[in-house]
């Protein structure tokens, strides 16, 4: 402690360059009891000019210094306190109570000296004994001054009876005091002001006059509340060290440190008061400013959306934000962990206590009133101060139960989708925003082979593919847009398979590529098997395209579809004819008469091989090396094999590369193909021989049907001639049969019995049926002869004029008759009236029992024709007889029921048919029948 204050005084004494007092300190001289005596060091500069070459520092002994500024006998019953920088000088013991108390300052040596003074009510009795003046070192006995003044003054005004010898002696050194007095109150450097018993100003010292910008004059007589603005001020005669606001002249506030104290008569009685007013607004504004951060800090740590709260260095929790009192009450973090976090969350603390850093776990606390458990990360961290040692602990929780079951579900969602992109068939790839692979499927390994795996996608392509795809994939990564191309890719058996790639960017939120992803689709399958459909389906149209030429000429069309073949499949073919005698049809790449005749020989072998055996024959260059002369490493001969199960002839393909089973199985139905029109041939030929014997019967033939056809017409003339005479025949009976029963009725009348008129009215009845009937078959007649007038007819005018003319059939009934619009159609006007008349003319009829029957005509029409139908509510039929309905005679109904002779509806059918339509009807028992007549809207063809 000596050194470090040896230091700061002589610092203190270089930097100010005048005299310098340490703080106190142990001497190195000891007292009789043999301690280090109290004392202080003052620093005094040597100049030379300008220059301050060194110090002198003297020892100081605290009681020799008191002791000679102010001897124990001075003045008795007066109790001093030195203080020198806010630490005392004289012994700790406490003041004793009296009647006078004064605090004075000054700044000497570089230091604030405090003199406090206290004084028993006997203070002042003897003037002349007590009153020496009291020389002050440096200024530091200036309030004791004040004092030793005031108490002389006290003194002298009590003694004045009996010292009158003494008055004006005393008067003088009253004088005196008060010079000095008011020389100490204008030399104090705070503002002080000095008033009456009643607070009114009497005296102002120069520090107030400067720091309020008032005149002693203006500030004369006034009440100290003109400089206060606290009102509770005014009722208070003492206060001490009290932070108020003040008021200047200029209007203008300062926060100021006031205290205020009573001076005393010696009887007691106030004689005015002392205020010392000191500014301390750097002060108050600095502590507001903290005050302010310090909020401005809890409300910072409030809105932080963490838990978190302090504590001491024992634990002991100090303070806890918003969060902390909203997610856990009143709660610590260390009663809501989870029970089986709590071993964790002690570790945690045992390591920051342990070594005084940060430190965090992950627990689960339980929050909210239900107590939820949920995933934090608790850090702490230690506060430390300038010694090091930990003063607080700052820790904090973090709720990462979203982002900690988020990053889970992601991390789950991750090995569903690495699961599915390892189980797919095609090859997935992954590469970064550049474009560089970055992860491969397990398809990619498989189908490449091990050894090839890590060459890289690019150098595995096929040569001849190789530019187009780098091209548009660097086109694709350039643009980010989706990339596809289609390539061959050597596999792990040394062959090239075609493969369609795909690849889309996958952007984040912002837009940017976060990487690539895509996959290679093995389609050599897909490919070929189109391809192959293609060149089966050119043979086949080359084959079929002129099936009908002439035989002879069908050896271009077996060349042509040859030709195809060793464009897209063989290196040559050949096509020979059927047996024994196996022509040679066509070749394609191959010319058999250049070869050499080993060849040809063991061609022909080989083709009756096939021929006998029936089945394929594969024979490879390395047993038979002639196949070298026409390029080919093999060849195959394959059967053709017609629909009778007989060898029609036998195709043969050359090979460079041996070819695969699906070359195989494309080769067979290419001979299915050419046996087919080999079939076709052999068919054709048989066909025309066929045709010509056809011919020669279709002559006879023809003749027959001529002759048969005249033979018919004149027994169709016979036949109308004949209904038509027994149709006159029977009319002429059938009238006398009914004029003569009229006749028999008017003579007889009134002379028949009941009886006899029955008979009479049965028998005219059947005659007028009869009669009916045999008209009836007329006009059936004549229906297939007539001839049709075709021309445009309005179907709703002809339904109009029919239900205007059944105006009888329906008087006194209640009948509802709908008609929809209905198109107009070519036909024979006449006919079609009679089609409607007859189909109205039923619902009429077969209304009969209702009471109010309902009939309607709706069409219904489509580009081609036109559907109209008649419905009603009547009383219908079975469905299942329906068919009969238009048939000649065919009732559904008896006659005693319903009259009719079964031809209406004959009619019907006969006149739609010949217009080139149709005629349906449907019913329910009991609910009524609809006929529907559909017509084409152009007439028959």
């Amino acid at each position: 402690m000596t050194e470090s204050c040896r230091r700061d005084g002589i610092l203190r004494a270089r930097a100010s360059g005048s005299p310098q007092i340490s703080c106190p300190v142990p001497l190195v001289q000891r007292g009789s009891d043999g301690r280090r005596l109290p004392g202080m060091l003052l620093f005094l500069p040597v100049r030379e000019g300008e220059r301050l070459p060194g110090l002198v520092y003297l020892a100081l002994r605290t009681d020799e210094l008191l002791a000679g500024l102010m001897p124990p006998d001075a003045m008795p019953g007066v109790t001093v306190r030195v203080l020198l920088n806010g630490q005392p000088l004289t012994s700790e013991t406490p003041l004793k109570p009296a009647i006078f108390r004064e605090r004075a300052h000054v700044n000497a040596a570089g230091a604030r000296w405090d003199l406090e003074f206290t004084a028993p009510s006997s203070f002042g009795h003897d003037a002349g004994a007590d009153v020496p003046v009291v020389v002050l070192v440096t200024g530091l006995l200036v309030a004791g001054l004040v004092f030793l003044l005031t108490q002389a003054q006290v003194r002298a005004l009590e003694r004045a009876e009996e010292a009158t010898r003494t008055l004006a002696q005393s008067r003088a050194r009253l004088e005196r005091s008060r010079a000095e007095f008011e020389a100490i109150f204008q030399a104090i450097q705070d503002s002080a002001a000095f008033t009456d018993a009643a607070g009114r100003v009497q005296m102002v010292n120069p520090a107030l006059t400067e720091q309020f910008g008032y005149s002693p004059e203006a500030l004369a007589g006034e009440p100290l509340a003109r400089l206060h603005l606290d009102e509770r001020l005014e009722g208070h005669t003492t206060f001490r060290a009290l932070t108020t606001p003040y008021r200047r002249a200029d209007g203008s506030v300062f926060s100021g440190e006031a205290q205020r104290s009573e001076v005393l008569g010696p009887r007691g009685e106030v004689l005015g008061l002392l205020e010392v007013v000191r500014d301390v607004t750097d002060r108050v504004e600095a502590e507001r400013a903290v005050q302010l951060g310090e909020r401005r800090s809890r409300a910072v740590l409030d809105a932080i959306p963490h838990i978190l709260w302090v504590s001491d260095p024992a634990g002991q929790v100090t303070y806890v934000n918003a969060q902390h009192r909203e997610r856990l009450g009143r709660d610590y973090v260390r009663e809501r962990v989870a029970p089986e976090d709590r071993a964790t969350y002690a570790r945690m603390w045992e390591e920051a206590y342990a070594t005084g850093r940060r430190t965090q776990c992950e627990v689960r606390l339980l929050v909210g009133e239900q107590g939820s458990p949920r995933w934090f990360v608790l850090r702490v961290a230690p506060i430390t101060g300038e010694a090091g040692n930990v003063t607080e602990w700052v820790a904090s929780a973090t709720d990462i139960h979203d982002r900690l079951v988020a990053e889970r579900l992601a991390q789950r969602s991750e090995e569903r989708y690495r699961g599915v992109l390892e189980s797919m068939p095609q090859i997935v790839w992954l590469t970064d925003p550049q474009g560089q692979p970055t992860y491969f499927n397990r398809r990619w390994e498989e189908y490449v082979g091990q050894d090839r795996a890590g060459y890289g996608f690019l150098s595995l392509v096929h040569p001849e593919d190789r530019a187009d795809y780098q091209a548009r994939w660097a086109a694709a990564v350039s643009a980010e847009h989706p990339f596809e191309a289609e390539h061959r890719l050597l596999g792990a058996d040394g062959r090239y398979r075609t493969f369609v790639t795909r690849g889309l960017p996958v952007r984040d939120a912002a837009g940017q590529v976060l990487e690539w992803v895509g996959t290679s689709t093995d389609v050599d399958d897909q490919m070929y098997a189109e391809a192959a459909s293609r060149l089966l389906a050119d043979v086949s149209e080359q084959l079929s395209a002129r099936a009908e030429d002439p035989l002879a000429s069908r050896g271009a069309s077996y060349r042509a579809a040859l030709d195809l073949i060793t464009e897209r499949l063989a290196e040559g073919a050949g096509l020979w004819g059927t047996p024994p005698e196996l022509p040679l049809l066509a070749t394609s790449r191959i010319d058999f008469q250049s070869v050499s005749p080993m060849l040809r020989q063991l061609a022909r072998e080989a083709i009756q091989q096939v021929v006998r055996s029936e089945e394929s024959l594969f024979v490879q260059a390395s047993d038979e090396p002639l196949l070298h002369e026409v390029n080919a490493s093999g060849a195959v001969l394959y059967p053709l094999i017609g629909r009778d199960g007989a060898v029609r002839g036998v195709l043969g393909l050359t090979y460079r590369q041996p070819p695969a089973d699906r070359d195989h199985d494309l080769a067979h139905e290419l001979a299915k193909r050419f046996a087919t029109a080999l079939d076709n041939d052999a068919l054709r030929l048989e066909a025309e021989e066929a045709q010509a014997n056809l011919q020669a019967l279709n002559q006879s033939l023809e003749e027959r049907v001529v002759l048969r056809t005249l033979e018919l017409q004149d027994a169709n003339r016979e036949l109308e001639a004949f209904s038509y005479s027994v149709s006159h025949d029977l009319r002429t009976p059938l009238r006398h049969i009914v004029g003569f029963g009229d006749l028999l009725r008017k003579d007889a009348a009134g002379h028949l019995t009941p009886k006899g008129e029955r008979y009479l009215s049965v028998m005219t009845d059947a005659a007028e049926r009869m009669s009916q009937l045999i008209d009836d078959l007329l006009e059936f007649s004549r229906m297939g002869r007539q001839e049709l007038r075709r021309g445009p007819v309005d179907l709703s005018a002809v339904v109009r004029e029919v239900w205007q003319n059944l105006e009888p059939d329906r008087a006194g009934r209640n009948v509802q008759f709908d008609l929809g619009p209905l198109p107009t159609v070519q036909g024979d006007a006449a006919l079609l009236t009679q089609v409607f008349a007859n189909l109205l003319s039923n619902a009429l009829k077969y209304t009969r029992t209702r009471e109010q029957a309902q009939v309607s005509v709706m069409a219904q029409e489509s580009p081609q024709e036109v559907t109209v139908t008649v419905r009603d509510n009547g009383v219908g039929f079975d469905p299942r007889y329906a068919d009969k309905l238009f048939g000649v005679f065919q009732r559904l109904h008896r006659a005693e029921e319903f009259e009719g002779t079964g031809i209406g509806l004959a009619n019907v059918r006969r006149i739609v048919t010949r217009h080139g339509g149709r005629v349906r009807a449907e019913a329910v028992p009991g609910q009524g029948a609809a006929f529907s007549v559909t017509l084409p809207k152009g007439g028959a063809a």
